[in-house]
């Protein structure tokens, strides 16, 4: 396997390679972010890891996130390499996409949670800075806030769990709908490891359920269901069936690309100012937090515990019904916290 610092190295030459290819359609999005107000990001790209499979028809691009190597679908540095190319080209807006349709296909887990190796001891991201332009950012922060403030509008299907950065990722997305079949589950999973959704998911969600709701959930880490989600507003809708959820996603997106981008991304720009954390908020409030929750001695043991009894976050009763097994890690029952 390659190492850290080599790929890095390719990843930078990459970067310097393709700043020298800028399009005219690039140059009328660049315009067109300077009319709005908007600070326009220099993403770089990156090599393929083949964890995102795309589709592109009638303004609609899906992209479908299957982590082959994770039976969980991990948030490693293969998906976010991925997902860093498809940001990058509709950022340029080098196609005619306006609407963006994240999916997965692992039907138990849209994401698990990013890599817990990433709060290892000495681990080193094989990843450079997403965008230079913001080295205050960490990849997956960085990654995540891009998405949020893409011109095109984003769309999340969700027929699987989707905690910790998981549950963010789906912050970031404009609307989220997903099936009420058992396996979807949503969760911040963060303060079972002493840690805090470090790249904003909490200032999201409190937009979306309020605060209250917000601090019951994210603070006991607890699974909350389809059903439940949708009444709250934490998602958009939940469908009794894959097909249902799907011909109305077609249907929704279709209806979206018909209209002109700059509308799309004029409208976003304004909803964004009043319902989007900044970024500032986020590096200060999120990201500076996690990083220094990160090094704490009962972080990392927890970390490693979590590592050995999922075997390195493989697919099993821990990573399935995190919400109730994760209390096992704490040696308490529900019969004793019911006492």
């Amino acid at each position: 396997m390659p190492s850290a610092s080599s790929i890095k190295d390719s990843f930078l030459l990459a970067d310097r390679t393709e700043r020298k290819m800028i399009s005219p359609k690039f140059l009328g999005h660049l315009a067109l972010a300077f009319l709005l107000g908007l600070q326009p990001v220099f993403a770089a790209r990156y090599p393929s890891f083949g964890t995102v499979q795309t589709t592109n028809s009638s303004g609609v691009l899906n992209a479908v996130i299957n982590n082959t190597a994770s039976s969980t679908n991990l948030f490693d540095y293969r998906v976010q390499a991925d997902l860093a190319n498809i940001v990058e080209t509709l950022q340029a807006n080098d196609t005619d996409i306006r609407v963006v349709v994240f999916s997965s296909g692992n039907k138990e887990f849209f994401i698990a949670h990013i890599d817990v190796d990433y709060f290892s001891p000495g681990y080193e991201s094989p990843l450079p800075l997403f965008d230079p332009g913001l080295p205050d950012m960490t990849f997956p922060t960085a990654l995540l806030w891009n998405i949020s403030q893409l011109p095109q509008a984003t769309i999340a299907m969700v027929e699987g769990r989707a905690r910790g950065i998981g549950n963010e990722f789906l912050m970031s997305c404009d609307m989220r709908f997903s099936t009420t079949s058992p396996s979807v589950l949503f969760a911040q999973l963060e303060n079972s490891f002493g840690l805090n959704p470090g790249c904003g998911g909490a200032m999201y969600l409190s937009n979306l359920i309020g605060r209250g709701r917000t601090l019951e959930y994210v603070l006991s880490s607890t699974d909350i269901d389809a059903v439940t989600a949708e009444k709250y507003g934490w998602i958009n809708r939940a469908f009794d069936t894959s097909a249902a959820m799907k011909e109305y996603v077609h249907t929704l997106a279709r209806r979206i690309a018909l209209f002109p981008l700059a509308g799309i991304n004029g409208t976003k720009f304004g909803v964004n100012a009043v319902s989007r954390p900044s970024r500032e908020v986020i590096v200060q409030k999120a990201q500076t937090v996690i990083d220094m929750l990160a090094l704490l001695p009962a972080t990392q043991a927890y970390a490693a515990e979590f590592i050995e009894a999922t075997n390195n976050q493989s697919i099993g009763e821990l990573e399935l019904n995190y919400g109730q097994a994760l209390l096992g890690l704490y040696n308490v029952t529900e019969e004793e916290l019911n006492n």
